[in-house]
């Protein structure tokens, strides 16, 4: 086989809702399908970068897998040459190499619920739906009075997650630090700086986690919480050696992945026994294109019951 073949497919997907971001609201999103064929096996993985993380784009991973002609070897060496600029090709690559684990997965782990706007009802729509940790976007313009009045109306028990995608000031950013921590039901206060923002020095970690500002183990070393979407996280294998060195918490979150994504990002954080509510309330958010195949709510898992080859066939 010569070290093994592999096919490839683009395809775009529409928010049936644009999703606000602190990078400005996002209307669809690119995805690149990877299958390959070698004497492991055949093995199916996703790229899908996201707007404002540091990784490269869906163009550029096209570029490096024509320029492979489809040689699956000549494209693993490809990336591991790039020294850590291809992240996501790598993790859909990682993905492809453990196939035959996340086929079989059909693990279940704790769902975050994620509120895109911060609402009463949109609260208790969530936990209705019988989601315990709640994750709320909030931006420079959201009052600590709303967020704290919707704490207040949550039972004993619901946990909260307040995420900022990068889109405060430093002086914002700074009273948010302090919200949290006045807060006990909130956890953290997610990424409320831009990448590389020097603020960072002065919030502390105890209650602030980062999201877009690390992507890789070799991003940046933050004693705090770390956000980890596995489809930009590179070799997935080079990420489970610096997991089991890594003292501080990890949470998972989701790109808004395919089933192929999907099945593959949750066998990952499966690998990891203290991951704790994921962030993969993604699902329902797409106009109807047959790209889902996951159940929502409050538990996700994997399924055992998708003809993955078909689901592929499907797409092409």
């Amino acid at each position: 086989m010569n070290g093994g073949n592999f096919d490839f497919l683009r395809v775009r997907r529409r928010f049936r809702q644009p999703i606000a971001t602190g990078h400005g609201a996002v209307e669809s999103v690119d995805r690149v399908l990877l299958r390959t064929e070698d004497e492991a096996g055949v093995g199916f993985g996703e790229a899908a970068p996201w707007p404002g993380f540091p990784t490269e784009d869906c163009d550029a991973i096209v570029e490096a897998l024509r320029s492979a002609r489809g040689n699956l070897s000549h494209l693993r060496a490809s990336v591991a040459a790039s020294r850590g600029s291809l992240p996501c090709l790598a993790a859909a690559l990682s993905s492809c190499a453990h196939w035959g684990e996340i086929e079989a997965f059909t693990g279940a782990l704790p769902c975050a619920g994620l509120l895109i706007k911060p609402t009463a009802e949109g609260l208790a729509e969530k936990i209705g739906a019988g989601f315990r940790t709640l994750k709320l976007k909030i931006a420079g313009d959201t009052l600590p009075t709303t967020i704290r009045a919707l704490i207040a109306k949550a039972p004993a028990g619901i946990r909260f997650r307040l995420d900022a995608n990068g889109g405060l000031s430093l002086e914002q950013a700074r009273a948010w630090t302090e919200f949290a921590r006045s807060q006990e039901k909130v956890e953290f206060l997610e990424q409320p700086l831009p990448v590389g923002h020097p603020g960072y020095a002065s919030l502390g970690a105890d209650k602030v986690a980062l999201d877009e500002s690390f992507h890789t183990p070799g991003g940046v070393d933050w004693p705090g919480t770390v956000v980890v979407k596995p489809a930009l996280a590179g070799d997935w294998d080079e990420f489970l050696r610096w997991r089991r060195g890594h003292a501080g918490s990890v949470v998972y979150s989701s790109c808004f992945e395919t089933a192929f994504g999907r099945q593959a990002a949750l066998w990952l954080a499966a690998q990891d026994p203290a991951a704790g509510a994921v962030g993969f309330d993604t699902l329902g958010r797409f106009e109807m294109d047959g790209r889902d195949r996951h159940e929502p709510g409050p538990t996700a898992r994997g399924r055992l019951d998708v003809r993955w080859h078909e689901l592929w066939k499907e797409m092409t």
